[in-house]
């Protein structure tokens, strides 16, 4: 079962996408999907398992909190050790006659899984660390990026400094101009990944067109909902959208 947050979330609609742990593809869901304890928020943990579609899309078959998973699953060990009674009480004088032989087995098997559980145990604890050092480093060097940009930016040459007027928006313009010139960017693990166009809203083309950078929002702490959309590689056309995705507007970028 993987894990991660729900990065977006669309009450009127349905649907949201799911910032997966340690993968830089989100998953789609939607609330038939949903098994949570609590309603759905954004930055909500869940677990979820996933599978592609006919068009190689990511999508959540079922999205469910930690808590629930481990009940349903207590429920179903349950069901099928009550639905083996049966079949034990008819073996009981065989396992009667072979509980040495039973004991000896539990216990080898005991010492065998116990080193093993521990191991998963360990490989899970170091991906929640180096999860979080990950998003932290990202913060972190989003906060100096933003201060950086307008210095940057008048040290373009003079043909690219026209780039600054396109919109008036210096968070916007100054992500041109980023972009123009390969960076750096606020968010190197996310800035530059393929943008899969999932809500069809962008014309249709091959994966890997397409790729999307996070334009920064004055007075907000993380990524916000402003991005801008590339096609092409190089980039030969650029889309804006304020709302993460529910709408573009075409930029005119010489």
């Amino acid at each position: 079962m993987q894990s991660g947050k729900i990065k977006h979330w669309n009450q009127d609609k349905g649907y949201g996408f799911i910032d997966v742990d340690n993968q830089n593809e989100d998953v789609f869901f939607h609330v038939s999907t949903v098994r949570l304890s609590q309603p759905i928020s954004e930055g909500q943990r869940v677990y979820f398992h996933s599978q592609r579609n006919d068009k190689n899309q990511l999508r959540a078959t079922e999205v469910t909190s930690k808590d629930l998973s481990i009940l349903e699953t207590s429920d179903i060990t349950s069901a099928a050790r009550s639905s083996n009674n049966t079949e034990r009480d008819r073996q009981q004088h065989k396992r009667h006659t072979t509980q040495n032989n039973n004991v000896k087995k539990s216990r080898s098997h005991q010492k065998k899984k116990s080193p093993l559980s521990t191991l998963f145990s360990l490989i899970a604890i170091i991906a929640v660390a180096v999860y979080f050092f990950a998003d932290l480093k990202s913060t972190l060097l989003a906060d100096n990026t933003q201060s950086t940009p307008i210095s940057q930016t008048s040290s373009i040459a003079a043909g690219q400094a026209q780039t600054s007027a396109i919109t008036g928006d210096a968070q916007i313009d100054t992500t041109i101009a980023l972009i123009k010139q390969g960076g750096p960017f606020p968010y190197p693990n996310k800035d530059g990944t393929t943008f899969y166009n999932r809500e069809g809203l962008l014309p249709a083309q091959s994966q890997g067109y397409y790729h999307e950078y996070t334009v920064p929002t004055p007075g907000v702490s993380h990524r916000g909902a402003r991005r801008i959309v590339t096609g092409g590689n190089p980039p030969t056309i650029y889309y804006l959208t304020v709302d993460h995705y529910d709408s573009f507007s075409k930029l005119e970028v010489n």
